[in-house]
């Protein structure tokens, strides 16, 4: 069994977390498990859920359900479904909820999953190995208009069209099936110390596209602040902007009282605040975290507190 992996902004999540004494927690991106045993070892007699639909991280958590037979259960579900696996565990309600969105290094650093430019490997990038499609399939068999929406809108690529043109004319002479060929015609098609951050922001479009990471977080974090007992605690960990703004926006919607048109004359909507945010500004690590855990560097935390609703 591989150790935990560094969890990252480890102090201030258990901080925000607010663990208490007999509280319910929820793990719903477990990963390489770091946060889920930080926070078993925090608080007496809690119960924490962990969520996770990747296999590597189910095989990763038996040592936590072997350790805390009593405190951890571990759920095979994408935390798009939170509230139904915890249903089927008989928990309606919860006192804390952490996201550590993105890739865990577990993931990262195995070549066979196909997430990173680094290591040659299948290009894969599925989360949930069951499911059908794969970035191998997205790049040899999508339109070049569809390639470039992908890049565009979830790698945020300004030379979406011309690595989406250098793709297609690449897959008419053979089949691009790895991550190091992927990686090269990116290479070769942004010729300047800029192709790096492209092969980043491709693989990352892609990933998120193939794993519908952007519906299913709104799914999830909506799904997270209902759940939520009064005065429980969200707290999420971002790594780039589009997830960012999702929480942001999601968090600032239901902080809101009111969401009347300013010219109204009074309020209308009977809109209530359900959350007050912990974190005005996104709290994110120190110089000395990310020298020690570079995959730190662009982590943004944020956290909301459940308010009692009368």
């Amino acid at each position: 069994m591989k150790e935990y992996h560094v969890p990252v902004l480890l102090p201030e999540c258990l901080e925000a977390l607010d663990i208490r004494d007999s509280k319910v927690y929820v793990d719903a991106t477990f990963g390489g498990g770091g946060h889920s045993a930080k926070i078993l070892e925090s608080g007496k007699d809690i119960r924490l859920f962990g969520l996770d639909q990747d296999p590597d991280s189910i095989k990763q958590s038996l040592v936590l359900q072997e350790k805390y037979p009593e405190k951890f259960v571990m759920i095979k579900e994408n935390f798009a479904n939170l509230r139904t696996g915890l249903a089927l565990e008989r928990i309606k309600k919860v006192d804390g909820i952490l996201f550590d969105l993105g890739v865990s290094s577990h993931q990262i650093n195995d070549p066979a999953r196909g997430f990173s430019f680094q290591y040659d490997g299948s290009l894969d990038m599925r989360m949930d190995q069951s499911s059908d499609l794969t970035a191998a399939d997205v790049v040899n068999n999508y339109s070049f208009e569809e390639l470039a929406k992908i890049f565009r809108e979830f790698g945020e690529e300004k030379e979406a069209a011309r690595i989406a043109n250098c793709i297609i004319l690449e897959r008419s002479k053979e089949q691009i099936k790895t991550t190091l060929h992927l990686a090269k015609i990116i290479e070769n098609c942004i010729v300047s110390k800029k192709s790096i951050k492209a092969k980043a922001r491709i693989f990352q479009a892609l990933r998120i596209y193939i794993n519908k990471e952007m519906d299913v977080l709104r799914t999830a974090i909506e799904d997270s602040i209902k759940m939520l007992n009064p005065d429980g605690r969200i707290v999420v960990i971002s790594y780039h902007s589009l997830e960012d703004r999702i929480i942001k926006n999601i968090f600032k919607f239901e902080a809101k009282s009111c969401i009347c048109p300013p010219e109204f004359p009074r309020c209308v909507c009977d809109k209530i605040s359900t959350i007050e945010i912990l974190s005005r500004k996104p709290i994110i690590p120190t110089l000395q975290e990310i020298e020690n855990n570079p995959r730190a560097r662009s982590a943004k935390l944020r956290i909301a507190r459940k308010r009692s609703v009368l």
